[in-house]
């Protein structure tokens, strides 16, 4: 494997991690505090949490996806190519849940707070949430088996 490719296996373990942690805090901690944001004051906090969202969460989820298609080239002799894309299919399955499901309830919160929406929002991201445990299980996975030879 190459210098690059060991450079890019490293970073897409650590910032899978990164981008894991960051989702759990938003979807544990963040999602729920909307519920207790007063009505006055929930579309500029919407709008703060939606403005840091996409550095903090969607560039990095980003990232490890580029960094995910990369693996299928370029990836520890001891990591199954098999184990990449199903990394790669839970990142794909959550893009697409994202996208389809999540901004379009989002966008409709930026006009103001409806418990209803926000309740929505909460349980249509349980998909979300076993799609980014089990893609970071075969990060682990991966790391256990590439750590032999990287």
């Amino acid at each position: 494997m190459s210098k690059a490719g060991k450079i890019n296996f490293h970073l897409f373990c650590a910032l899978s991690f990164f981008s894991f942690g960051t989702a759990m805090m938003d979807y544990f901690l963040v999602y729920p505090s909307r519920v207790i944001v007063g009505e006055n004051e929930f579309v500029e906090y919407h709008a703060l949490l939606e403005a840091a969202i996409v550095p903090i969460s969607v560039i990095p989820f980003f990232i490890i996806t580029l960094q995910n298609i990369v693996l299928l080239w370029s990836r520890p002799a001891n990591v199954e190519r098999a184990l990449v894309v199903a990394s790669l299919a839970c990142l794909l399955v959550d893009w697409a849940s994202t996208i389809l499901v999540q901004i379009p309830m989002n966008l409709q919160l930026n006009e103001g707070k409806n418990l209803q929406l926000i309740n929505a929002v909460m349980d249509t991201n349980w998909g979300r949430v076993f799609l980014e445990s089990l893609q970071v299980v075969f990060v682990l996975v991966m790391m256990v088996k590439g750590g032999r030879e990287v």
